[in-house]
């Protein structure tokens, strides 16, 4: 019987009838791997491909910092061009297949699995999100500030 709401547990099902936990040692085995499984999604999710990251070169071709950098359209450039689309396709077809296999799990209702799955995306963040991606908020001193 699929649980509809949340309940707490060692025994779930998850993903696939082959994935079946019925002790506390291979609940949280799987706790353990959908914890790592948020955390590489999370990896994946921040990772930028750049050229300079394929090549091992820099794709500016003057060294004044005014002048606006493009990238010169010779046969090499584009052969990196499609390879590095290719490259990023495949990562996100990676992301997204992974993401909806989380959602998934999370969708068996148990607890520890939402848990596990939040706490994976939250330490992935923390781990791995950049200064510029993140959000800051800030206080107001000034007694007339309104919060809504």
């Amino acid at each position: 019987m699929m649980h509809m709401t949340f309940y707490w547990g060692k025994q779930a099902t998850i993903l696939f009838d082959g994935w079946k936990t019925s002790t506390w040692g291979t609940y949280s085995l799987s706790l353990a791997a959908l914890f790592l499984a948020s955390i590489v999604l999370q990896y994946i999710a921040n990772l930028r491909i750049t050229g300079s990251s394929l090549s091992g070169k820099s794709f500016s071709s003057s060294s004044s910092s005014t002048e606006a950098k493009i990238p010169l359209l010779g046969k090499a450039e584009l052969s990196l061009s499609s390879s590095k689309k290719l490259l990023g396709s495949a990562l996100f077809g990676v992301r997204v297949g992974l993401g909806y296999l989380l959602m998934l799990a999370v969708m068996s209702f148990n607890a520890g699995v939402f848990l596990a799955v939040v706490l994976g995306f939250a330490a992935g963040h923390f781990l791995f999100a950049s200064e510029s991606s993140s959000t800051t908020a800030t206080v107001e001193d000034d007694a007339n500030a309104c919060g809504c």
